[in-house]
Protein backbone atom coordinates (compact mmCIF):
# COMPACT_ATOMS: atom_id res chain seq x y z
CA UNK A 1 0.00 0.00 0.00
CA UNK A 2 2.79 2.50 0.95
CA UNK A 3 4.64 1.35 -2.44
CA UNK A 4 1.20 2.09 -4.59
CA UNK A 5 0.73 5.86 -2.23
CA UNK A 6 4.73 6.67 -3.32
CA UNK A 7 4.17 6.03 -7.01
CA UNK A 8 0.76 7.70 -7.02
CA UNK A 9 2.59 10.43 -4.96
CA UNK A 10 5.18 10.96 -7.63
CA UNK A 11 2.81 11.13 -10.65
CA UNK A 12 2.35 14.73 -12.36
CA UNK A 13 -1.55 15.89 -12.91
CA UNK A 14 -0.45 16.23 -16.38
CA UNK A 15 0.03 12.28 -16.20
CA UNK A 16 -3.18 11.42 -15.03
CA UNK A 17 -4.95 13.76 -17.70
CA UNK A 18 -2.97 11.46 -20.28
CA UNK A 19 -4.10 7.99 -18.66
CA UNK A 20 -7.60 9.38 -18.58
CA UNK A 21 -7.25 10.51 -22.02
CA UNK A 22 -6.33 7.55 -23.16
CA UNK A 23 -9.38 5.83 -21.37
CA UNK A 24 -11.46 8.14 -23.37
CA UNK A 25 -9.96 7.28 -26.76
CA UNK A 26 -10.15 3.35 -26.32
CA UNK A 27 -14.04 3.79 -25.50
CA UNK A 28 -14.63 5.90 -28.54
CA UNK A 29 -12.52 3.56 -30.77
CA UNK A 30 -14.96 0.67 -29.53
CA UNK A 31 -17.75 2.98 -30.50
CA UNK A 32 -16.58 3.49 -33.71
CA UNK A 33 -15.87 -0.22 -34.72
CA UNK A 34 -19.81 -0.23 -35.44
CA UNK A 35 -19.90 2.68 -37.68
CA UNK A 36 -19.21 1.86 -41.69
CA UNK A 37 -15.68 2.56 -42.63
CA UNK A 38 -16.00 6.10 -44.39
CA UNK A 39 -17.15 7.49 -41.69
CA UNK A 40 -15.02 6.24 -39.06
CA UNK A 41 -12.03 7.59 -40.56
CA UNK A 42 -13.58 11.38 -40.55
CA UNK A 43 -15.45 10.58 -36.65
CA UNK A 44 -11.84 9.07 -35.20
CA UNK A 45 -9.90 12.17 -36.70
CA UNK A 46 -12.12 14.36 -35.43
CA UNK A 47 -11.82 12.24 -31.83
CA UNK A 48 -7.99 12.67 -31.77
CA UNK A 49 -8.52 16.61 -32.17
CA UNK A 50 -11.00 16.83 -29.64
CA UNK A 51 -8.70 14.96 -26.97
CA UNK A 52 -5.65 17.19 -28.03
CA UNK A 53 -8.02 20.15 -26.86
CA UNK A 54 -7.87 18.53 -22.98
CA UNK A 55 -4.20 18.77 -22.57
CA UNK A 56 -3.28 21.83 -20.21
CA UNK A 57 -1.49 24.66 -21.65
CA UNK A 58 -1.69 26.73 -25.00
CA UNK A 59 -1.74 24.52 -28.32
CA UNK A 60 1.58 23.43 -29.86
CA UNK A 61 2.73 24.95 -32.66
CA UNK A 62 2.86 22.72 -35.53
CA UNK A 63 6.08 21.42 -36.39
CA UNK A 64 7.49 20.31 -40.10
CA UNK A 65 8.26 17.37 -38.57
CA UNK A 66 4.91 16.10 -37.91
CA UNK A 67 2.90 15.28 -40.98
CA UNK A 68 -0.08 14.17 -39.26
CA UNK A 69 -0.56 17.91 -38.26
CA UNK A 70 0.36 19.59 -41.45
CA UNK A 71 -2.44 18.23 -43.14
CA UNK A 72 -6.45 18.93 -42.48
CA UNK A 73 -9.38 16.00 -42.83
CA UNK A 74 -9.57 16.56 -46.56
CA UNK A 75 -6.14 16.08 -47.33
CA UNK A 76 -5.24 19.88 -48.03
CA UNK A 77 -2.17 21.27 -46.43
CA UNK A 78 -3.34 23.30 -42.79
CA UNK A 79 0.21 24.56 -42.14
CA UNK A 80 3.98 25.14 -43.40
CA UNK A 81 5.08 24.65 -39.97
CA UNK A 82 5.58 27.16 -37.20
CA UNK A 83 1.64 27.81 -37.68
CA UNK A 84 -1.03 26.91 -34.90
CA UNK A 85 -3.57 23.87 -35.96
CA UNK A 86 -7.21 25.33 -35.92
CA UNK A 87 -10.34 23.41 -35.20
CA UNK A 88 -10.90 20.56 -37.66
CA UNK A 89 -14.34 20.78 -39.56
CA UNK A 90 -16.30 17.16 -40.07
CA UNK A 91 -18.91 16.28 -42.25
CA UNK A 92 -22.22 16.00 -40.19
CA UNK A 93 -24.17 12.31 -41.27
CA UNK A 94 -27.61 11.33 -39.94
CA UNK A 95 -28.05 8.16 -38.83
CA UNK A 96 -28.81 6.18 -42.17
CA UNK A 97 -25.18 7.80 -43.13
CA UNK A 98 -26.71 10.15 -45.53
CA UNK A 99 -25.06 13.65 -45.63
CA UNK A 100 -26.18 16.56 -43.76
CA UNK A 101 -24.11 19.20 -43.73
CA UNK A 102 -20.94 19.10 -45.96
CA UNK A 103 -18.80 21.87 -44.09
CA UNK A 104 -17.07 22.41 -47.23
CA UNK A 105 -17.29 18.72 -48.45
CA UNK A 106 -19.85 17.91 -51.24
CA UNK A 107 -20.55 14.26 -52.54
CA UNK A 108 -22.41 15.33 -55.87
CA UNK A 109 -20.49 14.39 -58.90
CA UNK A 110 -19.75 17.64 -60.60
CA UNK A 111 -19.69 18.42 -64.44
CA UNK A 112 -18.76 20.98 -66.95
CA UNK A 113 -20.63 21.43 -70.41
CA UNK A 114 -18.36 20.91 -73.62
CA UNK A 115 -20.82 23.29 -76.48
CA UNK A 116 -20.32 23.69 -80.10
CA UNK A 117 -23.20 25.32 -82.75
CA UNK A 118 -25.76 24.26 -80.32
CA UNK A 119 -25.31 20.89 -79.47
CA UNK A 120 -23.17 20.36 -75.72
CA UNK A 121 -22.26 17.53 -73.78
CA UNK A 122 -21.39 16.80 -69.96
CA UNK A 123 -18.10 15.89 -69.13
CA UNK A 124 -17.18 15.06 -65.58
CA UNK A 125 -15.14 18.87 -64.20
CA UNK A 126 -11.90 16.78 -63.41
CA UNK A 127 -11.63 15.29 -66.87
CA UNK A 128 -9.21 17.84 -68.84
CA UNK A 129 -8.81 18.15 -72.76
CA UNK A 130 -5.76 16.21 -74.29
CA UNK A 131 -3.82 18.33 -77.19
CA UNK A 132 -5.03 15.10 -79.90
CA UNK A 133 -8.84 16.26 -78.60
CA UNK A 134 -9.24 13.55 -76.47
CA UNK A 135 -10.01 13.81 -72.65
CA UNK A 136 -7.64 12.80 -69.96
CA UNK A 137 -8.47 11.86 -66.27
CA UNK A 138 -5.43 13.04 -63.40
CA UNK A 139 -5.52 10.03 -61.66
CA UNK A 140 -5.60 7.02 -64.43
CA UNK A 141 -4.81 8.59 -67.58
CA UNK A 142 -6.28 9.07 -71.45
CA UNK A 143 -10.11 7.92 -71.35
CA UNK A 144 -10.87 9.35 -74.24
CA UNK A 145 -8.48 9.66 -77.69
CA UNK A 146 -11.49 11.78 -79.20
CA UNK A 147 -14.57 13.76 -78.32
CA UNK A 148 -15.67 15.59 -81.02
CA UNK A 149 -18.70 17.62 -81.57
CA UNK A 150 -19.32 19.13 -85.32
CA UNK A 151 -22.59 19.63 -87.55
CA UNK A 152 -23.01 20.14 -91.44
CA UNK A 153 -26.40 21.48 -93.30
CA UNK A 154 -28.95 18.66 -94.39
CA UNK A 155 -32.24 18.48 -96.20
CA UNK A 156 -33.38 16.01 -93.58
CA UNK A 157 -36.30 17.23 -90.97
CA UNK A 158 -35.39 14.42 -88.77
CA UNK A 159 -32.57 11.90 -88.21
CA UNK A 160 -35.98 9.35 -88.27
CA UNK A 161 -35.92 10.31 -92.42
CA UNK A 162 -32.67 8.06 -92.71
CA UNK A 163 -34.56 4.34 -91.56
CA UNK A 164 -34.54 2.11 -89.08
CA UNK A 165 -31.10 2.93 -87.16
CA UNK A 166 -29.67 -1.12 -86.91
CA UNK A 167 -29.93 -0.50 -90.84
CA UNK A 168 -28.12 2.42 -91.98
CA UNK A 169 -24.89 2.50 -93.67
CA UNK A 170 -23.00 4.40 -91.24
CA UNK A 171 -20.13 6.24 -93.65
CA UNK A 172 -22.12 7.53 -95.74
CA UNK A 173 -24.74 8.51 -93.89
CA UNK A 174 -23.03 10.03 -91.50
CA UNK A 175 -19.87 11.47 -93.35
CA UNK A 176 -17.22 8.59 -91.40
CA UNK A 177 -13.80 7.87 -92.77
CA UNK A 178 -13.76 4.56 -95.13
CA UNK A 179 -12.07 2.49 -92.31
CA UNK A 180 -15.31 2.41 -90.25
CA UNK A 181 -16.48 0.07 -92.65
CA UNK A 182 -15.01 -2.97 -91.13
CA UNK A 183 -16.47 -1.76 -87.53
CA UNK A 184 -19.15 -3.82 -85.81
CA UNK A 185 -22.18 -2.50 -85.00
CA UNK A 186 -22.36 -3.72 -81.51
CA UNK A 187 -25.72 -1.70 -80.85
CA UNK A 188 -27.47 0.93 -82.55
CA UNK A 189 -30.77 2.62 -80.53
CA UNK A 190 -32.91 5.56 -81.02
CA UNK A 191 -34.01 7.71 -78.37
CA UNK A 192 -36.27 11.07 -77.78
CA UNK A 193 -34.67 13.94 -75.34
CA UNK A 194 -36.76 17.52 -75.34
CA UNK A 195 -38.60 16.21 -78.26
CA UNK A 196 -36.02 15.45 -80.56
CA UNK A 197 -34.70 12.61 -81.81
CA UNK A 198 -31.63 11.00 -81.60
CA UNK A 199 -29.65 7.77 -82.96
CA UNK A 200 -27.04 6.35 -80.50
CA UNK A 201 -24.26 4.08 -82.18
CA UNK A 202 -22.22 1.87 -80.38
CA UNK A 203 -19.34 0.66 -82.96
CA UNK A 204 -15.86 -1.73 -82.70
CA UNK A 205 -13.16 -1.34 -85.30
CA UNK A 206 -11.45 -4.99 -85.41
CA UNK A 207 -7.70 -5.16 -85.12
CA UNK A 208 -6.22 -4.87 -88.75
CA UNK A 209 -4.32 -7.88 -87.97
CA UNK A 210 -4.56 -10.40 -85.34
CA UNK A 211 -2.98 -13.35 -83.78
CA UNK A 212 -3.29 -16.66 -85.68
CA UNK A 213 -3.57 -18.44 -82.59
CA UNK A 214 -5.50 -15.83 -80.90
CA UNK A 215 -8.07 -15.09 -83.07
CA UNK A 216 -10.98 -15.55 -81.56
CA UNK A 217 -10.40 -13.69 -78.59
CA UNK A 218 -9.15 -10.68 -81.25
CA UNK A 219 -9.75 -6.99 -78.99
CA UNK A 220 -11.32 -4.22 -81.25
CA UNK A 221 -8.72 -1.49 -82.06
CA UNK A 222 -10.84 1.19 -81.64
CA UNK A 223 -14.41 1.73 -79.39
CA UNK A 224 -16.90 4.53 -81.53
CA UNK A 225 -19.55 6.10 -79.86
CA UNK A 226 -21.61 8.34 -81.74
CA UNK A 227 -25.09 10.18 -81.78
CA UNK A 228 -26.68 12.39 -84.37
CA UNK A 229 -30.19 14.23 -84.33
CA UNK A 230 -31.44 16.93 -87.01
CA UNK A 231 -32.30 20.64 -86.23
CA UNK A 232 -32.37 23.55 -88.24
CA UNK A 233 -31.61 21.91 -91.13
CA UNK A 234 -28.32 20.46 -89.82
CA UNK A 235 -26.97 17.48 -88.84
CA UNK A 236 -25.58 17.37 -85.29
CA UNK A 237 -23.10 14.92 -84.34
CA UNK A 238 -21.33 13.84 -81.42
CA UNK A 239 -18.41 10.93 -82.00
CA UNK A 240 -16.34 9.62 -78.66
CA UNK A 241 -13.46 7.35 -79.93
CA UNK A 242 -11.57 5.39 -77.32
CA UNK A 243 -8.73 2.46 -77.57
CA UNK A 244 -9.47 -1.20 -75.57
CA UNK A 245 -7.34 0.41 -72.49
CA UNK A 246 -9.11 3.93 -72.80
CA UNK A 247 -12.59 1.86 -72.59
CA UNK A 248 -11.56 0.02 -69.63
CA UNK A 249 -11.02 2.91 -67.69
CA UNK A 250 -14.06 4.83 -68.73
CA UNK A 251 -16.26 2.85 -70.93
CA UNK A 252 -19.67 3.77 -68.06
CA UNK A 253 -18.51 7.24 -67.98
CA UNK A 254 -18.36 7.81 -71.97
CA UNK A 255 -21.29 6.24 -72.65
CA UNK A 256 -23.11 8.87 -69.94
CA UNK A 257 -21.38 11.40 -71.91
CA UNK A 258 -23.33 10.26 -75.10
CA UNK A 259 -26.42 10.19 -73.23
CA UNK A 260 -26.11 13.87 -72.24
CA UNK A 261 -25.75 14.96 -75.64
CA UNK A 262 -28.19 17.45 -76.73
CA UNK A 263 -29.19 20.44 -79.25
CA UNK A 264 -30.64 23.96 -78.77
CA UNK A 265 -32.62 25.27 -80.70
CA UNK A 266 -30.80 27.69 -82.53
Amino acid sequence: GASVRRRLGSCRPRSLMRVGIISILLVQSVALAHVPTGRRAILRGAALASAGCLLPGNPRPVSADRGKDLFTTDGAILSGGGARAEEIVVPKFDENGALIDGNGYSDVTEYREVASGGASVQVLKNWVPTDGGGLRDPVIGTVASQLSLRSSPTTLTSIADLGRPEQLSLVSALGLEEELVRADLVAAAKRTADGLVFYDFDLALPAAKCDGTMATACLPSLVVLLSAAVRDGKLHMLRVDAGPDEWRRAGKSLKSIRASFKVSES
